[in-house]
């Protein structure tokens, strides 16, 4: 009878020995987080009418809601927004990386790279620009281009790409084959791959990738995100890969523009969620930083003229002749408009900005109207794969690299409970 007990005992502390393995065994390895600048529920919705039903992100199995408002409050700028996404701390409007009292804070980028695992950057704006930056340096100004550059050359990430040189040279345009200046040739003396131009990107092979890509010559999002799974995959302890699509910010007034941004970063994501299917370790998350241009749409049956959306307003002002006397043909070409009144082809014709009026035109064809820039209104998270029923309900936008910590197993993280 005395076995019993024992032999009891020593089951259950073999059973809870067990639970704890799997307690402290991380949901995953890797993480891609992509962040749509100034993506609304409202934005996205443009988007999915555009794609003609569903989106990539609307297969994602967990969403969630995410307050975005920065320290005291306030309607939140990216570089505050970016600073909570990748620190877990609230800070002031234009700050990257630190605290209203400028106390460096650790970022999720920083806890990756400490823990072993490779990190990359990705945006279809500059480098240096706040959302992306915001993952690997620590600056007071957001505008600090040089300053946010030298950190990023410093940050270890192994691929970084995005639009233009901006920061990372001081005058001449970057010439790969004559030698780059400034950060950009100590990167490549480094041992990265310095491309420019979408052919360059798709020849390269190094393991270490910076882009800098040149206006004409860039890729679509989804292929530099393939390129830059392609580097971080090999690292066997996993990987963090930010992705930025920056352009909805700018898009207040455009809705054809807004639309294609949303489908650009969802191809994008669909390239990331074909891999974390085949990978089985990659937790995908998608988000923005906040609302831009607190879009209303007062008849979503109207929004199924995006479907026949070919370019963004100001793409589609480039199209014009000289004497705009082609504007029913372009409209028709372009934004699948067929019927503009004399009204609206006469006010085409006469605006001093004539993207601003088709955009205007096609606003008010789809019923919404566009009332502010940046809000507080809440936006989305949507995710998919291990760990991502963390990402379901009410949370706040500095929630979400504590939940990415904890998804990767690398402990307590981030500031205070907000």
């Amino acid at each position: 009878m005395a076995r019993t007990p024992r032999l009891l005992l020593l089951f259950l502390a073999a059973l809870l020995g067990a639970a704890s393995l799997a307690m402290a065994t991380p949901a995953a390895d890797s993480v891609i987080l992509f962040i749509g600048d100034g993506m609304g529920v409202a934005e996205i919705a443009l988007g999915r009418a555009a794609a003609g039903g569903v989106l990539t992100l609307d297969r994602m199995p967990y969403s969630g809601s995410v307050t975005t408002v920065s320290s005291g409050g306030e309607v939140t700028d990216s570089g505050a927004a970016s600073t909570a996404l990748s620190s877990g701390y609230k800070t002031e409007n234009g700050m990257l990386g630190m605290t209203p009292n400028r106390k460096r804070v650790e970022t999720i980028l920083e806890r990756c790279r400490r823990a072993g695992k490779s990190v990359g950057l990705v945006t279809n704006e500059s480098l240096t620009g706040a959302t992306p930056a915001g993952f690997a340096v620590h600056v007071p100004d957001r505008d600090l281009a040089r300053q946010i550059a030298e950190q990023l050359a410093s940050s270890d990430a192994a691929v970084m790409m995005g639009y233009g040189s901006e920061g990372f040279v001081s005058s001449a345009p970057v010439d790969a084959a004559k030698g780059a200046s400034d950060i950009a040739t100590r990167l490549r003396k480094k041992g990265y791959d310095l491309v420019l131009t979408r052919e360059e990107l798709a020849n390269s092979n190094g393991e270490r990738l910076v882009g800098l890509f040149r206006e004409g010559s860039e890729p679509e999002l989804a292929e530099m995100v393939s390129a830059a799974l392609a580097r971080l995959r090999r690292n066997p302890k996993g990987f963090l890969l930010v992705v930025e699509q920056a352009d909805v910010d700018g898009r207040p007034g455009d809705p054809s523009g807004a639309a294609l941004d949303i489908l650009e970063l969802d191809r994008a994501a669909g390239t990331a969620l074909e891999f974390a299917r085949r990978q089985g370790r990659s937790l995908v998350l998608v988000t923005a930083d906040h609302e831009t241009g607190g879009l209303q749409i007062g008849n979503p049956g109207l929004l199924g003229a995006l479907k026949g959306i070919r370019a963004s307003a100001p793409e589609i002002a480039k199209r014009l002749n000289k004497d705009r006397s082609n504007v029913r043909e372009v409209m028709k070409a372009e934004a699948g408009i067929a019927d503009l009144s004399e009204a609206e082809v006469s006010g085409i014709k006469s605006a001093a900005d004539p993207g601003g009026a088709i955009g205007s035109a096609i606003s008010q064809r789809l019923g919404i109207k566009w009332t502010a820039g940046h809000t507080a209104t809440p936006v989305r998270v949507f995710a998919y794969g291990p760990g991502a029923d963390r990402f379901t309900g009410e949370m706040d936008n500095t929630d979400i690299p504590k939940r990415i910590a904890a998804t990767l197993g690398l402990g307590g993280f981030g500031g205070p409970k907000q």
